[in-house]
C-alpha cells in the first residue's frame, strides 16, 4: 500500500513538472521579440572617409517599412520638409542674403529583416542599395552599399554609422549642490534656449552639438531695454554637456560648475 501511494505520488509531481515546463514554453514562445530600432539621427561615414548626417524612421503602417533621407556633413544647413512628407530634405543656407538653394535630396528606403535593414539609395547623379546591420544595444550599425540592385553588394564599401540623440526637451538636474531647469530647442547641431538657476532665468545661445553628441553653448542675461538706455546682453560663461547613452541623461560642466541631468520631457 505504501509503495503504490509513492508511485502515485511520483506520477503527480511528474505530471505538474511536464505542466509547468509546456506553460513557460508557450509563455516564451508568446513573447514578442524586442523589434530593432532604426528610427532617429545618426552619424555615418564611409570607408572613404565621406560622412553623412542619416536621418531614418520607421513607418507606423508597417514598422517593417523604413524610409529616410542622407546628406553630407559640413556647411550651414536646415531641414525641409516636402509637401508630401515622404522624407526630411535639406537646404543649403547662403552666408548672403539670397534665398537657400536646395541640395541633391537623398533618399532612403527598405525593409527590416531581425536586425537588418536591406535598402535602396537615390540622389540626383546615382542610386544603389546597400545593408544596415544594427548593434545588439541599438546605438550603432556596421554597413555596405552599392551602385547595384543588390543590398547585400558590397562592392561600394563599408557605411557604418552612431546613434546621435536631440539635447531638445525640458531638463532638471543637479548645479553644485543646487539644481537647474533647462529647456532646449535644437534644429540640426545649432542648440537654443533657456536655463534657470536659483530662480533666475538666462538664456541658451550659440548651442553647437556635434556627432559625440556632446553640447558646447553660451550662457547670456537678456539686455534691458530702460528709458534712457539699453543694456545689452551680458556673457556670464560656457556650458558644456555630454549625453549618456540612451539619450535620457547628461554630464558635463555650467559655468564651471560640475552639473548633471535627466530628460523630464520633450
Amino acid at each position: 500500500m505504501k509503495k503504490k501511494t509513492t508511485q502515485t505520488l511520483l506520477l503527480i509531481f511528474s505530471s505538474l513538472l511536464l505542466l509547468v515546463s509546456v506553460t513557460v514554453n508557450a509563455h516564451a514562445k508568446g513573447q514578442p521579440q524586442e523589434r530593432a530600432n532604426f528610427s532617429g539621427v545618426w552619424n555615418t561615414i564611409t570607408d572613404k572617409g565621406a560622412k553623412f548626417l542619416v536621418t531614418l524612421r520607421h513607418e507606423r503602417s508597417d514598422y517593417k517599412t523604413v524610409i529616410g533621407s542622407y546628406h553630407p556633413v559640413g556647411g550651414a544647413t536646415g531641414s525641409y520638409q516636402p509637401s508630401d512628407g515622404s522624407i526630411h530634405g535639406f537646404v543649403k543656407v547662403s552666408a548672403s542674403t539670397a534665398p537657400p538653394v536646395m541640395q541633391s535630396v537623398s533618399s532612403i528606403k527598405g525593409t527590416v529583416e531581425g536586425n537588418v535593414l536591406r535598402f535602396t539609395w537615390s540622389q540626383d547623379n546615382g542610386r544603389g542599395s546597400g545593408r544596415f546591420t544594427l548593434s545588439s544595444d541599438g546605438e550603432s550599425f556596421q554597413g555596405t552599399f552599392s551602385a547595384t540592385k543588390n543590398p547585400d553588394d558590397t562592392s561600394g564599401g563599408t557605411w557604418n554609422g552612431t546613434r546621435m540623440y536631440s539635447f531638445a526637451g525640458a531638463w532638471r538636474g543637479k548645479f553644485g549642490e543646487g539644481g537647474f531647469e533647462l529647456v532646449l530647442q535644437q534644429a540640426g547641431s545649432q542648440v537654443t534656449g533657456r536655463i534657470n538657476l536659483n530662480s533666475v532665468i538666462f538664456d541658451i545661445k550659440g548651442g553647437i552639438a556635434d556627432a559625440n553628441n556632446t553640447l558646447r553653448f553660451t550662457i547670456v542675461r537678456p539686455g534691458k531695454v530702460l528709458p534712457n538706455a539699453i543694456l545689452p546682453d551680458e556673457v556670464l560663461g560656457t556650458g558644456e554637456l555630454v549625453m549618456d547613452k540612451g539619450g535620457k541623461s547628461f554630464k558635463g560642466k555650467i559655468l564651471n560648475v560640475d552639473v548633471s541631468g535627466t530628460r523630464v520631457g520633450r
